[in-house]
């Protein structure tokens, strides 16, 4: 072979100027290579290595020569081929010149951040001298609007605001995605009219509208109005608006649905801080992302620290860890709840019921577990066990209060509840018609019936 050891393999393509019968004799003198004379070991001789090794010894078999032969032919053919080759750290930057600006859109969670993205997107795109983002559409007329002038020299204060100019040619034409000034003014006589008495902002006289639509509803409007000078758009620019409706539809449905998610959690959030139930959102390192009143207020007991440091008290939270350990690959299903019961360090016979429920998530990093803190072997603790239906009622009652409500309602009499509470007769006769007031109940059979 022409890459390979004219000595070792005779038969195959030589240089002209190889002299064979001198091998053989250098073969004959020297013991150290194997040739015709010497007689090859019979494991090389069956084998079909390429290489077989005695004592030394290195000898070539001829079905290996032929393999290494179409080895080599192979790995030319496949060098030959047209290979696919990505670099990573170009690709992007050579196909799309506004991949950053692109990419910040997408990544964009509220509005301000997406009009953000968007507005530095279209100044780069286009020749624009002003960009709106008009939306919650009444009518025709804007709620809310995101504006951006490309030079910053005004404070967009003049910008149009409404969709007056462009109200009859949208009845005209329903559920029309993108549309022009000249558009709207070669159907109606009066468009110059309206957006003269609107006083445009001079330097431009043009403006492009994407007009995004809920079934027959009008939701929003984007609003790109062009430099004077620039009469017509490139077939680049048109390519951009064509690509940036679909992009700007879908982020806008996104940002809806996450501000409609978080308008709900916070109202969820609200309701749940004022309800006399110790609730705690945790997350996989046990961190609280959410705690109501009640919950502070038990985890203040349980640890002076424990708000300060934005964590569970370590009384609580060391043990929970080490049960949600041992209960690994066992967690609640949806609906259910697990209980366990941590006693207090310092307080003996004061002890903590905790039930957890765990959200699934879409991986070990999201997940997410409600804590409901129970205090338990207390009697004083009467209210918080409490029917669920129960619960909205207390809302108007001091936590001293629920407690006091709670043991009426199990039945226990004036002094037998001042003596468990450790408070006077007078103190806890105060407290019951302070909540008949609030209830709006006569005595303890409708209070005990109201809340059981």
């Amino acid at each position: 072979m022409s890459h390979g050891c004219p000595h070792l393999c005779p038969n195959r393509s030589e240089p002209k100027s190889f002299d064979h019968t001198a091998h053989r004799r250098r073969i004959g003198k020297n013991p150290d290579i194997g040739g015709p004379r010497q007689q090859r070991p019979a494991a090389c001789r069956s084998s079909p290595m390429l290489l077989a090794s005695t004592r030394g010894r290195c000898y070539i078999t001829a079905n290996a020569g032929r393999r290494l032969h179409a080895v080599h032919r192979d790995v030319r053919r496949f060098r030959e081929m047209p290979m696919l080759m990505l670099d990573a750290t170009c690709a992007s930057a050579a196909a799309d010149g506004l991949a950053v600006e692109r990419a910040a859109v997408v990544k964009a969670l509220d509005m301000a951040s997406l009009w953000q993205a968007c507005a530095a997107l279209i100044n780069k795109a286009l020749p624009c001298h002003s960009c709106s983002l008009l939306f919650d559409i009444d009518g025709y007329q804007p709620l809310q609007g995101r504006h951006h002038l490309a030079d910053g020299g005004d404070d967009g204060s003049r910008l149009v605001t409404s969709l007056e100019v462009a109200a009859p040619y949208l009845d005209a034409n329903p559920r029309i995605r993108w549309y022009t000034f000249s558009q709207i003014a070669s159907q109606d006589a009066h468009a110059p009219e309206r957006l003269k008495a609107q006083d445009p902002t001079p330097g431009w006289r043009e403006f492009i509208h994407l007009a995004f639509w809920e079934g027959t509803r009008l939701e929003a409007v984007l609003s790109i109005r062009i430099l004077t000078a620039h009469a017509e758009l490139s077939d680049a620019e048109l390519a951009f608006l064509a690509d940036l409706y679909p992009l700007l539809d879908a982020s806008l449905q996104r940002v809806r649905m996450l501000e409609s998610d978080r308008l709900r959690h916070k109202a969820v959030e609200d309701l749940l801080y004022e309800l006399p139930l110790a609730a705690v959102l945790v997350d996989q390192t046990l961190a609280p992302s959410y705690m109501s009143r009640e919950a502070k207020r038990l985890c203040r007991r349980w640890s002076a620290d424990a708000e300060r440091s934005g964590r569970l008290p370590h009384a609580i939270e060391a043990p929970l860890r080490r049960w949600m350990s041992d209960a690994a690959g066992a967690a609640p299903s949806p609906g259910n709840r697990a209980t366990f019961a941590i006693a207090h360090p310092q307080r003996p016979g004061e002890t903590l019921r905790v039930e957890v429920s765990s959200a699934p998530g879409n991986s070990f990093r999201h997940a997410q577990h409600l804590l409901i803190l129970v205090p338990d072997g207390e009697a004083q603790h009467a209210a918080d066990a409490l029917p669920a239906r129960a619960l909205p009622l207390l809302q108007c009652l001091s936590p001293s209060e629920r407690k006091v409500a709670g043991l009426v309602a199990s039945g226990l009499r004036n002094d037998a509840i001042a003596e468990r509470l450790c408070r006077s007769r007078k103190t806890i006769e105060s407290q019951i018609s302070s909540i008949f007031r609030k209830l709006n109940v006569a005595n303890r059979t409708q209070l005990a019936r109201l809340l059981n």
